[in-house]
C-alpha cells in the first residue's frame, strides 16, 4: 500500500482516522486546509481545499485509497463527482464516504443521497458510512454543549423516537479497518452505539454524569424552523435540519446494528462511558 488520503483531516473523525492508520504503519496525507510544515512520522500534512482545484491532484498523488468527508456547500454533488473521477485517473482503489443515518430515504435531491449515488456509480471499491449522531456533540458549542453547560437543557425535535448515538472513535476505527483491509464490498453500513435513548432517557443520562440537573426540551419542527431563522441560519441548513427531525420521528435513528464490532473488532463505546470521560465538560461552567 502506498499511502492514504484522509480530507477533513482535522475534523471530528477525520482526526482519528489520522492516527489509527497512523498507528498501523500507513503512510497518511492528512489533508486540511491550513496544514503543519512538517510530516509527523508516518502522518504527512498536505494542503488541500475543495474551492481550490489546483490543491487536488498533488493530494492524490500517490495514494490507493481516499477517507472522504464532503464539503458543505450547494455544488457538493458536482464537485465530489469531479473528485471521484480524478482519484481513479489518479490510481486510487478504493474509497470510504462519511455519509449520515438513513440518507437512503431521502429526497432524490438530497445532497447526501446525491453524493452517495456518486461514489456508488463510481469504478472504486467503496463503503458508505452512515453513522447515527456523534456522542461529541454533546460537548461540541455547534449542537449541543453550550446549552448544557449554560442552560442545563438538551433540545431536540423527537416525537418519543429514541436515538442510538455513536463515539466518533468508532466511526474512525471502523473507516481505518475498510481502508486498510482487502476490499471494502462496495456497500453502505449503517454505524450505531449498542443501544438507542429517547430523549428523557438521554437527559437523566447527562445529568448523572454532569451532576447536575439537565432537562430534556422537545422541540417541534415548526419551533425549530422559528428559532433557527430568528438567529440567521440559511434555508438550505433550516431545511436540511428540519429533515434530521422529521427522520428520528419516523424511528430511523433508533436501529442498534453490531456493524462496529464486527468490523473493529471490539464493541463499540457506550453512552454512559462518554459522557463519564467528558463529565467536566457538561457541567454548569466547564468547557472542552
Amino acid at each position: 500500500m502506498n499511502g492514504i488520503l484522509v480530507t477533513k483531516a482535522t475534523g471530528t473523525t477525520g482526526r482519528h482516522v489520522v492516527s489509527g492508520l497512523a498507528g498501523r504503519g500507513v503512510t497518511v496525507k492528512a489533508a486540511s486546509r491550513n496544514p503543519s510544515s512538517a510530516p509527523q512520522g508516518d502522518i504527512v500534512p498536505v494542503a488541500f481545499d475543495w474551492e481550490n482545484r489546483s490543491t487536488w491532484a498533488s493530494a492524490l498523488a500517490g495514494v490507493d485509497a481516499v477517507y472522504l468527508v464532503k464539503p458543505e456547500c450547494a455544488e457538493v454533488t458536482e464537485i465530489v463527482g469531479d473528485f471521484t473521477r480524478l482519484a481513479e485517473r489518479s490510481g486510487a482503489t478504493k474509497i470510504v464516504l462519511l455519509s449520515e443515518i438513513a440518507a437512503e430515504t431521502r429526497a432524490d435531491d438530497a445532497h447526501e443521497l446525491q453524493v452517495e449515488r456518486v461514489i456508488g456509480e463510481s469504478d472504486l471499491d467503496y463503503a458508505i458510512l452512515r453513522p447515527n449522531w456523534f456522542m461529541q456533540d454533546f460537548v461540541d458549542d455547534r449542537f449541543f454543549g453550550d446549552l448544557i453547560r449554560q442552560d442545563g437543557v438538551v433540545v431536540m425535535t423527537t416525537g418519543g423516537a429514541a436515538t442510538s448515538w455513536i463515539d466518533a472513535r468508532d466511526i474512525a476505527a471502523v473507516a481505518v479497518e475498510l481502508l486498510v483491509g482487502r476490499n471494502c464490498g462496495k456497500q453502505a453500513l449503517t454505524l450505531t452505539g449498542p443501544e438507542a435513548f429517547t430523549l428523557e432517557q438521554l437527559a437523566d443520562r447527562i445529568s448523572a454524569a454532569a451532576g447536575t440537573v439537565v432537562r430534556p426540551v422537545e422541540e417541534t419542527t415548526e419551533a425549530a424552523e422559528a428559532r433557527l431563522r430568528s438567529a440567521g441560519a440559511p434555508e438550505q441548513f433550516i431545511e436540511y435540519f428540519s429533515n434530521i427531525g422529521r427522520s428520528i420521528i419516523k424511528g430511523d435513528t433508533a436501529v442498534v446494528t453490531g456493524i462496529v464490532a464486527d468490523i473493529a473488532g471490539r464493541p463499540p463505546r457506550s453512552l454512559d462511558a462518554f459522557l463519564a470521560e467528558h463529565a467536566s465538560s457538561l457541567r454548569r461552567g466547564g468547557g472542552l
